[in-house]
This record gives structure tokens, sequence and C-alpha cells, in this order.
């Protein structure tokens, strides 16, 4: 029983760990990158990736292609 939450647990941080993440580069990119909004989802998703796998997450492409959607309408 109590492995069920710590599961769930651990799946909720590494969930709110992917979030902060993607916040941190959606932010980064609005402030620095000179691209289309294209360009910008697509280093968006190659640093988020690569910060992920940095901090032993390996989300699927859909996991982070929804946390990238959800940070960039934070920021506007």
């Amino acid at each position: 029983m109590f492995s069920f939450f710590e599961k769930a647990q651990k799946a909720l941080d590494q969930l709110e760990t992917l979030i902060t993440l993607a916040e941190q580069v959606v932010l980064a990119l609005e402030q620095t990158a000179r691209a289309s909004g294209a360009e910008k989802k697509r280093l968006a998703l190659q640093l988020l990736a690569e910060l992920a796998r940095s901090h032993g997450l390996d989300p699927p492409q859909l996991l982070l292609d929804t946390v990238i959607e959800a940070a960039v309408r934070l920021t506007k």
C-alpha cells in the first residue's frame, strides 16, 4: 500500500521538476532567441529533453510537448 503512494509521490515530484524546467526553458528562449515560433518550440523541446535527461528523467515526447505548451501559455 505504501509502495503505491511512494511511487505516486515520486511521479508527482518528477512531473513538478519537468514543469519547472519547461518554464525556465521557455522564459530563457523568449528573452534570448530571435527565431520564429516554430523554431523556438523546436529549440525548447530539444533543450527540455536534454535537461530532463540530466535530471534522470525520460519523459515521452507528448509530455515534453504538453509542458512546453503550458509554459508558453503561462508566460503570456
